[in-house]
């Protein structure tokens, strides 16, 4: 009697095809998981971002929140690149940062430098990197004009 062509329910070929779909099954969970984590704590350092943001120019001295809000956004885009809220974060920091310049010229620089590392890091990848080569680009250029400018000189 010739092998049957396809398995039996209570064959051993069924149960090995069974377990293996369980475990892609468990392997994909656990990807899902660790990317899960990874968008969780980009976002707290989104949350972090906006609150230095909002407090920085209430401040008296507002370079402690301009330095923490560079460095928050700078969690936020290499752990969020290629979301959207990657490029929020990046955005809300640089519209600080030239907020901020006129009367805190080195906690602007600061936060212009970490921001545009950040970025520059990111870009260099192909895929997390889309979307991110203008605001590169804006942070550079941010950045290069307030060393110019020095701390004396208004923008």
């Amino acid at each position: 009697m010739p092998a049957p062509k396809y398995a039996r329910p209570g064959s051993p070929r069924a149960g090995f095809v069974r377990s293996l779909l369980l475990e892609a099954l468990l392997a994909v969970l656990l990807v899902a998981l660790l990317l899960a984590a990874q968008v969780l704590e980009g976002r707290a350092a989104l949350a972090w971002t906006r609150y230095h943001a909002e407090q920085a120019p209430l401040a008296r001295r507002p370079g402690e929140h301009t330095r923490q809000a560079g460095y928050w956004a700078a969690q936020a885009v290499e752990l969020l690149a290629p979301l959207p809220e990657g490029a929020e974060s990046a955005r809300l920091a640089l519209g600080l940062g030239q907020s901020i310049e006129a009367r805190d010229h080195a906690a602007a620089l600061t936060l212009y430098t970490q921001v545009r590392a950040a970025l520059e890091r990111v870009r260099a990848s192909r895929w997390r990197g889309l979307g991110f080569g203008d605001l590169a680009a804006e942070a550079g250029r941010l950045a290069e004009a307030a060393r110019q400018r020095g701390p004396n000189e208004r923008p």
